[in-house]
């Protein structure tokens, strides 16, 4: 049973533009996704009220007492549609209406105000939304996101390689032979595209989700 006295924080995932890629394209990512969800609700159990699912086709969705793993989560689903497409994230907290474990049955307030920040998002092209009830914080947090999102996505295929290799703990030598690519290149191509500002952004999101007492 779920205490409708309680506020909780709902994440809210949405593919951009699902409806215009190729069924079978789409189909393999979901597939995916859904492996991810499964890992993710796994090591997150302690903190979630209702597991994260495919909710309407193309909506992810999950209902938690913490929001504390939600960027890393993000960072995973992320991956696994690029290069093909992008992923919007909501996170809220606040009530829901109805004592259920089908996220699409709860309502309220929270899933009303998702809804809602995910269209503004959509109108303003933008892919983070956090209301927390914690407004400065959100504003940060929208910051980095948003920031870190843009630079990422300016990287070249070669840059974003080595990127995600560094986000699975390879050093940089490990990366060159991985890519079969000189150490000096892997350098370089980190330092054209910035990628430890992105990388220290990220860490910051993160480390700021941990340390905040939910």
């Amino acid at each position: 049973m779920i205490d409708l006295t309680k506020q909780y924080f709902l994440l809210l995932f949405d593919v951009k533009n699902s409806s215009g890629l190729k069924n079978e394209e789409f189909n393999k990512r979901m597939k995916l996704i859904r492996q991810k969800l499964d890992e993710s609700n796994a090591v997150n159990s302690k903190q979630i009220v209702i597991p994260m699912s495919i909710s309407y086709g193309d909506e992810i969705a999950g209902l938690y007492t913490s929001p504390e793993n939600f960027f890393t989560l993000y960072s995973g689903i992320r991956k696994i549609f690029y290069p093909i497409t992008a992923v919007r994230m909501v996170v809220v907290k606040g009530y829901i209406a109805v004592d259920s474990y089908d996220i699409r049955q709860i309502g309220g307030f929270v899933f009303k105000t998702a809804n809602e920040a995910m269209n503004i998002l959509k109108k303003e092209k933008s892919f983070f939304a956090w209301q927390t009830g914690q407004p400065v914080f959100d504003k940060s947090l929208d910051s980095l996101c948003e920031i870190s999102n843009v630079m990422l996505n300016d990287l070249s295929t070669y840059q974003r390689d080595i990127y995600e290799l560094i986000n699975e703990g390879f050093n940089q030598k490990q990366i060159a032979e991985r890519l079969g690519k000189y150490s000096q290149s892997v350098w370089n191509a980190i330092k054209r595209g910035k990628i430890n500002y992105i990388l220290q952004a990220q860490n910051s999101i993160i480390f700021m989700l941990k340390m905040t007492k939910w």
